[in-house]
């Protein structure tokens, strides 16, 4: 008796496409089990990428914009469903870019405890969201309306929720500021790097395209784990004004000394002698210092930077030594395990604080250099405030008092 034929397709049933959809950046649980197949290929699509970031967000005529890279515009606008210049909503669907925008929006919303016992639901515009799910609630949520959260919430507060750049690009003053601030950072750590004159706004934005990525890697593995503060933003921000902090991690700086301390925030939460090493951290910020003193001491450049990048370049160096003053008690005090199960460890010698100080040449790394700049720079107002301080800070560790008396006189703090 002959077999009979077993088609193909039953044989080897397609799997169903999963209900339930997890958004890789932000790790919230979504129920796409009622969107049509189209509807959830885009959800799936648009949630699954981890590779999208957000460039920038503004508001303009009572619309907001999430632009994404290669300048795909999200808009979200009052009672309109949200749009994308790169898709084509004619039958009223979101596309991934509007699913990943939702996504990160309901992300600056969502408490962390709350991700993992609940589910939400998105509409198939795109313009709301719904809870379900939670294990201690009998009925469905209320809509999640994104334009009203927004509106309510104000853009500012959730582009800082979000980590997001806020920027309008038809303010030209703002952008103006922005390669200004870029062109001086990097005239400062990247001595090829100034924006060209010929090409400025393309070298701008391949600078911030690279930035943005690698921001949008590592933001939320930093937040994890390096809980006390970013040092980067901390570090390189007392140097500058204000309202130009925000913008730092526009320029390489940001990709140059966030490695070194995303590996010290590694090793915080890891420490084990194996997997990140302290020592190995203090000699690579080590030797990003050295590259600024080189550059900063270098004939060719030092008589053309001007007063107030030098005053930055001070504040750089006095503010990321303080940082690791204070910060040197958070990985003693909060080590997961004692002292001597990782290679005895310690504070007092051991610590960030310690390794910047360079036992072969008796000098602190950030003297050499202040000790080159000029007496218009160093007894700045700012300058002696932050070096008083360090050096109070100083006293309370074990550093040679010779070191401090040295920081001090150099500022005019004495005689």
């Amino acid at each position: 008796m002959t077999t009979p034929m077993t088609p193909q397709s039953q044989a080897n049933p397609q799997p169903s496409p999963p209900r339930i959809l997890t958004a890789v950046q932000t790790k919230i649980a979504y129920n796409v089990g009622t969107l049509s197949p189209v509807s959830r290929k885009h959800a799936q699509e648009g949630l699954c990428d981890g590779r999208m970031s957000m460039i920038r967000c503004y508001k303009h005529d009572d619309d907001y914009y999430f632009e994404l890279q290669e300048k795909i515009r999200v808009k979200v606008s009052d009672e309109e469903t949200p749009t994308c210049s790169s898709c084509s909503n004619s039958d009223g669907r979101a596309c991934r870019h509007i699913w990943w925008v939702n996504d990160q929006i309901l992300n600056t919303k969502v408490a962390p405890h709350d991700k993992s016992r609940a589910q939400y639901e998105i509409s198939r515009d795109g313009q709301a969201a719904r809870e379900n799910g939670r294990a201690n609630q009998g009925k469905e949520g209320e809509p999640f309306m994104f334009y009203d959260y927004l509106d309510e919430t104000e853009l500012p507060r959730v582009a800082k929720l979000g980590g997001w750049w806020m920027q309008d690009p038809s303010d030209r003053r703002d952008l103006m500021l922005v390669e200004q601030t870029a062109a001086n950072i990097l005239s400062a750590f990247e001595p090829c790097g100034i924006l060209s004159k010929q090409h400025g706004q393309d070298n701008f934005e391949m600078l911030q395209r690279e930035s943005q990525a690698l921001f949008a890697r590592y933001r939320n593995e930093m937040i994890r784990q390096v809980k006390s503060a970013p040092f980067l933003l901390i570090a390189l921000g007392a140097a500058v004004p204000e309202a130009e902090r925000d913008l730092l991690h526009l320029t390489k700086v940001h990709s140059r000394i966030e490695r070194i301390f995303f590996d010290f925030g590694y090793w915080r939460v890891i420490r084990t002698p194996n997997e990140s090493n302290l020592d190995a951290t203090a000699e690579a910020l080590h030797n990003e210092i050295g590259y600024l003193q080189s550059f900063v001491l270098d004939p060719r450049h030092y008589g053309k930077m001007g007063i107030s990048l030098q005053g930055r370049i001070v504040g750089i160096l006095l503010y990321t030594l303080e940082q690791l003053i204070v910060h040197a008690a958070d990985v003693h005090d909060s080590a997961a395990v004692t002292t001597p199960q990782y290679s005895g460890l310690s504070l007092k010698d051991r610590s960030l604080l310690h390794k910047m100080i360079d036992p072969t040449s008796q000098s602190m790394f950030a003297l050499d250099v202040l000790g080159k700049l000029g007496q218009e720079v160093l007894h700045n107002e700012m300058v002696q405030e932050r070096a008083e301080r360090l050096a109070d800070l100083l006293r309370n560790e074990p550093v040679p008092e010779v070191y401090i008396q040295e920081l001090e006189k150099l500022v005019g703090l004495v005689g």
